[in-house]
């Protein structure tokens, strides 16, 4: 037996740039096992992969699509670019899980409910962030030459050293993540207790300050096991904490939403938008609101056969 799938490029609208993706369709009649969806994923070998299961009744009345996200190496409870990318799929190519007539408006993830919609423009499509904002005050890479940076989580096991640069010069000689990449998922000892799971990536960025109507600017690269194009994870994170430092600098200001334009991926020759929308709490204090909003394009579509039960992905 085998699934189909559809690949796409995430926050772009151009074929060959931005993040791509794969999406798996389960059918409700096909169980897989972790070892299977890991297989499939590191198969696949695209920075996340998606697996899209059919509506139950449940899912049907609720207006839900679930999903499970995995990188090639670990499941993960929460990503930008494939909820953006998941999104598009469904808002965009006429997709209804099978075959019924209830048009999905919630991503069901690990990290919790996800709700979607077309972007304002109506090109596109926009997430709110199931976020769990937590920046870690323990000082878990102290010692280190970069124990300077903010360590962030923008949910319980995706989390991010928010390395700022002077300039683009600075930013183009980065070649790996600041824990390793070889320890990219074993950094995660040392974080708060309570949340010492999932990866530790390094997401340097360089601010370019603001366009006319406030939007924030900024040039970012994501380096974890590998460098990723896109990471609307680590942007929702850097942007809440943005948006926390800008609210508490604007003394008795009434604004309690931030805009932000991203572009990642340049230096990788698969350049990338990210848009942003962050609203913090009426104290300044917390984060309110997290909306990622970006394009896909459609790239491949074909079929892929289940693993074996019996194949693991660590042979015995």
């Amino acid at each position: 037996m085998a699934l189909t799938f559809t690949t796409f490029d995430v926050f772009t609208k151009t074929p060959f740039r931005g993040n791509p993706l794969g999406i798996i369709n389960v059918p409700a009649d096909t169980q897989l096992t972790q070892d299977q969806k890991q297989l499939i994923a590191r198969e696949l070998n695209l920075s996340e992969t998606v697996f899209l299961h059919e509506q139950t009744p449940a899912d049907v009345g609720a207006r839900t699509a679930r999903i499970d996200i995995f990188t090639p190496l670990a499941e993960i409870p929460f990503a930008g670019h494939p909820t953006i990318g998941t999104a598009n799929y469904l808002l965009h190519h006429h997709q209804r899980l099978g075959g019924n007539n209830s048009a999905p408006e919630i991503l069901s993830t690990r990290a919790g409910p996800v709700p979607f919609k077309a972007a304002p423009d109506g090109v596109g499509a926009q997430v709110a962030v199931a976020h769990n904002f937590h920046i870690h005050h323990s000082q878990p890479f102290a010692g280190s030459d970069y124990s300077k940076h903010p360590v962030v989580s923008i949910v319980n096991g995706m989390t991010a050293i928010m390395a700022q640069l002077p300039n683009l010069a600075a930013l183009g000689k980065q070649t790996a993540n600041l824990v390793g990449g070889e320890n990219t998922f074993a950094a995660a000892a040392t974080l708060d207790e309570g949340w010492r799971n999932g990866p530790v990536v390094t997401y340097f960025y360089v601010d370019l300050g603001r366009a006319a109507d406030g939007t924030r600017k900024l040039r970012t690269r994501n380096l974890g096991s590998r460098e990723d194009p896109a990471t609307g994870s680590s942007a929702a994170g850097l942007c809440s904490m943005l948006s926390l430092l800008d609210a508490e600098e604007a003394t008795g200001s009434t604004t309690r939403t931030r805009t932000f334009e991203i572009t990642q991926g340049v230096e990788m020759g698969r350049p990338s938008e990210i848009r942003v929308r962050v609203t913090v709490d009426a104290a300044g204090t917390g984060i309110e609101e997290v909306l990622i909003s970006g394009d896909a394009v459609k790239i491949l579509e074909g079929t892929v056969p289940i693993p074996s039960p019996e194949t693991k992905v660590k042979p015995e």
